[in-house]
């Protein structure tokens, strides 16, 4: 896997807004490929609620899909911000349709109730607790453009990763106060904190808002994505194995020794706390 450095800038940013935005992550070609796996799978995923679809997908599904586990304008960039130490959790696909637009419209999370569900995916603990704040940074592919406003991307609390108290919304709000819509485009890919609030927004577009989501872990925390067979771990390559959960004895793994060759420090403290 090639290397891609992070900038102190783009750490600074994730540290204190609890997201990064990765520029052209996918070039054309991938992207393509995996409209493709998505677009059937889709369409035996079940019912759709509320123009909205989010369903779990094995990533050993489609070589395309494994691919994208270790990226190297992605993967890379979680090693830095979070640790070597790591393997998946369950990958999602994630299509928001199309629905007229409106000032009430049906909001996607959930049963279309008449606000929006910002929430966590992994709640922080207690603020004196030994392993509160980032367990998981989950990175989010987009395979559709979402440049315009209300186009299906997923809209960001910036720094609520760090929160210890509930999110706070002015009387009658929709949104809180300091949220962010990312301007993005096919192809690029934006990592957050599976402690910093988010929710989907509408999609009053005319076309189907398209995208994944890989999410990354602390080998420790108990919820990894299910481990294929042994058969399918000895086909892959050596930092997808550890990804997807073969057991290794002793302190080294093979995210370990690449992190160690390209200068990275491996004696990482073993919880990212943010003051």
């Amino acid at each position: 896997m090639d290397f891609t450095p992070l900038t102190q800038a783009q750490r600074s940013h994730f540290d204190e807004q609890g997201y990064l935005i990765v520029r052209r992550a996918l070039e054309p070609d991938q992207v393509a490929r995996l409209i493709e796996v998505g677009d059937h799978f889709m369409g035996t995923a079940g019912e759709v609620h509320n123009f909205y679809a989010n369903r779990y997908i094995d990533l050993t599904l489609d070589p395309v899909l494994t691919a994208l586990t270790v990226n190297p304008r992605v993967l890379p960039l979680v090693v830095q911000l979070l640790t070597h130490d790591l393997h998946l959790m369950r990958g999602n696909i994630i299509y928001k349709y199309p629905q007229p637009e409106s000032a009430t419209p049906q909001y996607p999370d959930g049963d279309g109730r008449s606000f929006r569900n910002w929430h966590r995916d992994l709640n922080n603990f207690a603020p004196n607790h030994p392993i509160r704040n980032t367990v998981a940074i989950r990175a989010g592919y987009c395979l559709t453009d979402f440049s315009q406003p209300n186009s299906g991307v997923t809209m960001l609390v910036p720094g609520s990763h760090k929160l210890t108290a509930p999110l706070r919304f002015t009387e009658g709000a929709l949104d809180p106060p300091n949220f962010v819509e990312p301007q993005l485009e096919a192809g690029d890919a934006y990592l957050f904190s599976t402690s910093t609030y988010h929710t989907p927004s509408v999609n009053f577009t005319d076309a189907t808002a398209k995208g994944y989501l890989v999410s990354y872990a602390y080998r420790w925390w108990n919820q990894g994505c299910p481990r294929p067979s042994e058969e399918v771990l000895e086909g892959m390559g050596p930092i997808e194995a550890q990804l997807f959960g073969k057991q290794y004895e002793g302190l080294e793994t093979p995210l370990k020794e690449w992190a160690r060759s390209h200068g990275l420090d491996v004696e990482d403290p073993p919880m990212r706390v943010f003051d």
